[in-house]
């Protein structure tokens, strides 16, 4: 089964599609959708959906996974990503894809050991689990590649 996992957001988008086969995920791709500040949000929007439209076309997942938000200390930003969110989902469900979602915890737990890992504890995981060495990778990637690890293990 194909896999794609997006760590949602307007500004950056991360995402990482992997084979999961048996025990194992393959890693197939992944990268990260950048969005210019200069540009509305509806056109940021536009730009993330074509993206992830054409990842979508590209690698044929069956299953998408998202992360879920809890909370927020900036409401807007919350609103916004949920609103990218909906779109994600949309485009999730308009190409018939099984739909998951994971809290921060659970990712951080099935990455990382633990529920409470910070950021470089996750990056270091994942960068080893998927063999990447150092290559430089944005935050957004690595959340979109431990999101993709969540689902591959939670997957029987």
């Amino acid at each position: 089964m194909i896999i794609l996992a997006i760590d949602p957001g307007y500004d950056r988008c991360g995402w990482a599609v992997g084979e999961k086969s048996n025990n194992s995920l393959r890693l197939i791709d992944y990268g990260c959708i950048q969005t210019s500040k200069e540009d509305s949000f509806y056109d940021r929007y536009a730009q993330i959906i074509k993206r992830i439209t054409q990842i979508i076309e590209k690698h044929q997942p069956t299953v998408g996974v998202l992360e879920l938000l809890f909370f927020s200390k900036n409401q807007k930003t919350a609103l916004r990503v949920s609103e990218i969110r909906g779109a994600i989902i949309t485009l999730y469900i308009q190409h018939t894809m099984t739909l998951k979602e994971f809290t921060p915890v659970q990712i951080k737990l099935a990455a990382a050991g633990h529920g409470q890992a910070d950021k470089k504890s996750v990056e270091k995981m994942v960068r080893l689990q998927l063999k990447l060495g150092s290559a430089k990778l944005i935050d957004d990637t690595i959340d979109a590649l431990a999101i993709l690890m969540t689902c591959s293990v939670s997957i029987r």
